[in-house]
């Protein structure tokens, strides 16, 4: 029996939500009832079980290469969504292949020798505008960790497309197609702007809320299995590999999953 293909994907690498993105439990639930709780006050939201999201670090170039390994292993592909810029805590941005050149050296071999596609996860994850990805002191900031909110104007969904198109391009010297938005939150400006910037697939949930769009075939949640990168920081390379064996499923990338679709819709 042939095993049914679907979509490998993994999120948020060079994604700085990983440093900023910080916020905490707010609802307690004891039994059937959920009491709210002062999860973002002050230090709470850093301490474990409190904390839901940062800080952690980046996957090193060594754990890449054991990435690559599973993959080989397993016959499996996998797509990789890249934040093309680390947004450091004063707000400058810092091309991924320039903060980690160790673990970028390693995904462009692995997308060298076909294990791993590359997308584009966005330029920064985040709004950058007055500060709003910094952690707050009685709050939490995850709504500031989606970088295409519809109340951007349309020339920032531009901007930031494009940057991310031009630096991981350049750097994997190869052409990126899939778009995988940052939280799930995109609009139809961002949709316009990746469709001009060579956009052809986009990997996220619901896609239906906007229709068929000329150019973009829409990849699902139900032919994608997603991991985040903070999977495999604090559970290690075996969160990858009990996936990879755990499922009767030949895994393939974002962009094989779309070609296929597009091939079964003529």
């Amino acid at each position: 029996m042939t095993a049914v293909a679907v979509a490998l994907r993994l999120d948020d690498v060079g994604a700085a939500s990983k440093r900023h993105e910080i916020y905490g439990l707010t609802r307690l639930r004891l039994g059937r009832v959920a009491l709210p709780f002062p999860g973002n006050f002050l230090f709470l939201k850093y301490v474990p079980p409190i904390k839901r999201w940062g800080p952690y670090r980046e996957l090193s170039a060594e754990e890449w290469t054991g990435v690559l390994g599973a993959l080989e292993s397993a016959g499996a592909r996998m797509t990789v969504a890249i934040t093309a810029g680390w947004v450091e805590s004063d707000g400058r941005v810092t091309p991924f292949p320039q903060k980690f050149p160790g673990a970028a050296a390693v995904v462009r071999e692995g997308a060298r020798r076909g294990l791993l596609e590359v997308a584009n996860h966005g330029y920064t994850h985040c709004v950058l505008q007055d500060g709003r990805f910094r952690p707050r002191l009685f709050a939490g900031n995850r709504e500031f960790h989606r970088e295409f909110h519809d109340w951007l104007p349309p020339s920032t969904h531009r901007e930031h497309v494009v940057r991310a198109q031009d630096i991981l391009q350049a750097f994997f010297g190869l052409r990126v197609v899939t778009f995988v938005p940052p939280g799930n939150v995109f609009s139809r400006a961002t949709l316009d702007a990746a469709v001009a910037a060579g956009i052809r697939y986009v990997s996220c949930l619901d896609p239906g809320r906007f229709g068929p769009v000329a150019g973009l075939t829409w990849v699902a949640a139900g032919d994608v299995v997603t991991l985040h990168d903070r999977d495999v920081v604090l559970r290690g390379l075996d969160a990858l590999r009990r996936l990879l064996r755990g499922r009767a499923t030949s895994f393939v990338t974002v962009r094989e999953a779309g070609e296929r679709l597009v091939r079964g819709a003529r």
